[in-house]
């Protein structure tokens, strides 16, 4: 490499916008309030701490607060807690070669050699200040050595010396080193915060943008200061012109909104072509199925929080607003719901298929089945039609069971007598919830062949499930809900005996168009 190439490099990194734009004072910090004004307090008035445990994602602000902090604790004259950056101390402490405050990167220096260097330079007085501070970053990689070789060190250091441990993933370090320190968990920053930061930043720099753009990269650094600035940096290069939502688009290879609408709404109507020529548009375009998921993941997602009328939630222009409001209103949430859960799971699917494109067509082409019918749902409505319950088990099986019901109707009192039952069934799930074990929330909720007779709660059960519900505990569970929500009625565990539903199997045949079923048996 010339020695051009590596100059051009190093200024390119040293221009960098989360470099340029790293906070130097603590009011320039932002998303970690609960961290600040603990931190400052501390300055203000001269309680400091003899080791810290900074925790949290990448990107929030661990190792930015925590050299803010040393210097701030060494300045002669702090302003609000932070440093002044014009004493003397501050301004030796600016320096990359001063000693008194030690950067160590855990990763690479995790054995029980440099733990041991560590004790042994703790000894020395700073310098400049009063503090000699060790930032140790990614902590969690020392070794199990190295941690028992600092730990003496950290539970009784000088007078002098402060440690700043920063980890990523603090469930790695030993019980001993956190019980000796004290613990800030820095948070994810919000969406609207990370667009404030990247508007004050974008208006600094004097670079033209769409507030739809800046809102995307807001919304791609997840949480992330240092991912937002970073993809930030690519699209302010990108063009000399005004930055559109286009460029964005064409930089981090991110789906347009409008050709995701079109996609979601080919798999809400069961459109296979359309699936298959929106897929190959993205795909000739250079879109990473992996982003496409993720988008439409997240338009599923905005469709559902649209219908619960909390539009201020979703980032993004009033127009795609405004459309995915009037798209909503043909979904049911219970649909959009199951949706979100088959497209959450392609994430995985996508991450390690050796055909991506195949992987999310096919995610697709399952997501469409589930609007024309749901056969898992027909299944499990068909092995409960089989222990003679009509009762549907969820939202998506509403129009099979009401179908089922025209041609099987229940006479009007058992009718009533099933609702009943229901209802207190679910007021039993809920009590469950808070008066039983999970095994026996879990339990309850999934059960829902029960019926009212004779004063009496019968819980009508197949093998799989009869000596659960006949346990001692479950049993006191019933009783204690029973007497809790005043029904007043006698709990009994009995097994349901096989009916002749072979009548019913054929209608529902017909309803599917002639589709085979193949009926498993137990």
């Amino acid at each position: 490499m010339t020695n051009s190439a590596v100059c051009y490099i190093i200024l390119t990194m040293a221009n960098a916008l989360y470099r340029k734009y790293r906070p130097q004072v603590f009011d320039d910090v932002y998303g970690q309030d609960h961290i600040v004004n603990t931190l400052k307090n501390q300055i203000k008035h001269d309680r400091v701490s003899h080791a810290y445990l900074f925790t949290g994602s990448r990107g929030t602000g661990k190792t930015t607060c925590a050299k803010i902090f040393a210097r701030a604790i060494n300045c002669k004259s702090p302003v609000n807690g932070s440093p002044c950056g014009k004493c003397e101390c501050c301004k030796a402490l600016a320096e990359s070669n001063n000693i008194d405050i030690m950067e160590i990167d855990a990763a690479s220096n995790n054995g029980v050699d440099d733990a041991r260097e560590i004790r042994e330079r703790v000894k020395y007085t700073p310098v400049y200040g009063r503090y000699k501070v060790y930032i140790i970053d990614e902590v969690h990689m020392l070794s199990a050595s190295a941690f028992n070789a600092l730990l003496k060190t950290l539970e009784e250091p000088p007078a002098h010396a402060v440690f700043i441990l920063a980890t990523t993933e603090v469930h790695k370090l030993p019980a001993t080193i956190l019980s000796r320190c004290m613990r800030f968990d820095f948070r994810l920053i919000g969406v609207e915060e990370l667009y404030g930061q990247l508007k004050k930043i974008f208006d600094k720099e004097g670079k033209k943008y769409e507030d739809a753009a800046l809102k995307f990269i807001a919304r791609a650094g997840e949480g992330s200061s240092r991912d937002m600035l970073s993809v930030a940096d690519i699209c302010f290069n990108y063009s000399d012109k005004k930055l559109t939502l286009a460029d964005v688009m064409t930089v981090t290879g991110g789906a347009d909104r409008s050709v995701i609408a079109r996609l979601f709404k080919a798999v809400k109507s069961g459109d296979l072509a359309e699936i298959f020529k929106s897929i190959d548009e993205m795909a000739s375009g250079g879109k990473s199925m992996s982003l496409i998921a993720k988008e439409l993941l997240r338009y599923v997602r905005d469709l559902l929080v649209v219908k619960t009328g909390n539009t201020r939630m979703i980032v993004d222009t009033e127009e795609n607003i405004a459309q995915m409001n009037e798209e909503a209103q043909d979904c049911d949430p219970q649909y959009l719901s199951a949706l979100i859960g088959i497209f959450a799971e392609a994430d995985a699917t996508l991450r390690y298929s050796v055909s991506p494109r195949i992987a999310l067509e096919t995610v697709c082409l399952k997501a469409a089945s589930l609007a024309a019918a749901d056969y898992s749902a027909l299944e499990r409505r068909i092995a409960r039609l089989e222990c003679g319950t009509l009762v549907p088990h969820s939202a998506q099986e509403t129009h099979v069971a009401a179908k089922a019901a025209e041609a099987e109707k229940p006479a009007k009192g058992q009718e009533e007598a099933e609702t009943d039952a229901f209802t207190v069934w679910g007021k039993l799930v809920t009590f469950a919830r808070t008066g039983g074990s999970m095994r026996l929330y879990t339990l309850f909720g999934a059960h829902s062949d029960v019926e009212i007779k004779d004063g009496k709660l019968i819980v009508w059960c197949n093998d799989d499930n009869y000596l659960q519900f006949s346990e001692p505990e479950a049993e006191e569970l019933l009783r204690r809900g029973l007497k809790a929500v005043g029904s007043g009625l006698v709990p009994v565990i009995d097994k349901r005996k096989r009916s002749d539903s072979d009548g019913l199997i054929d209608k529902l045949k017909s309803m599917m168009g002639g589709v085979e079923l193949e009926i498993k048996r137990k």
